[in-house]
């Protein structure tokens, strides 16, 4: 297993969410800018003021050569993942697609989730815990307790590391 880098993770987000912008060329943009939902490549690297979230996920150093990227695992990372605001808003808009094509049916939810994230079905187990998760938090509000349910999902293993 390898574990996706920092582009590749952020782009995998908004291809699932979808909102990836496929335009080819154009402008950079801001990398924290909430609009931006074009490919990582297309983010503006300043060399002094990286982006924290860059930095954050290995980017490398762009003042010096860097012929291979350094992985690392750190607690900010973790950190990052629960409660960035691009995790957030990714999930808000997982949640928001899976309702708009399943409006009523939470199964169906669940099953197009594992498709756009892992590229499987879930397993009966998967299902059946997703649908008593649900369940269990629906008095927080229907939409609040999906977009849980797809943040989790969005920050899983399955979906940070490629076999």
């Amino acid at each position: 297993p390898r574990r996706l880098d920092v582009e590749s993770w952020r782009d995998a987000m908004l291809q699932a969410s979808g909102q990836l912008d496929l335009t080819v060329g154009g402008p950079s943009v801001a990398l924290d800018d909430p609009q931006n939902v074009r490919r990582t490549i297309y983010t503006t690297i300043h060399r002094r003021e990286m982006s924290t979230m860059l930095l954050t996920h290995d980017f490398p150093d762009p003042t010096s050569h860097s012929p291979l990227r350094v992985s690392t695992t750190t607690s900010l990372q973790g950190l990052y993942a629960l409660n960035g605001p691009l995790l957030e808003n990714q999930a808000s808009a997982l949640a928001t697609r899976l309702a708009d094509q399943f409006p009523e049916d939470d199964s169906s939810r669940i099953a197009q989730a594992y498709s756009l994230l892992y590229c499987r079905q879930p397993t009966p187990t998967e299902l059946e815990l997703g649908l008593q998760y649900l369940e269990a938090c629906e008095e927080d509000g229907r939409a609040a307790v999906w977009q849980q349910y797809a943040h989790v999902l969005l920050v899983a293993n399955e979906f940070l590391f490629v076999d």
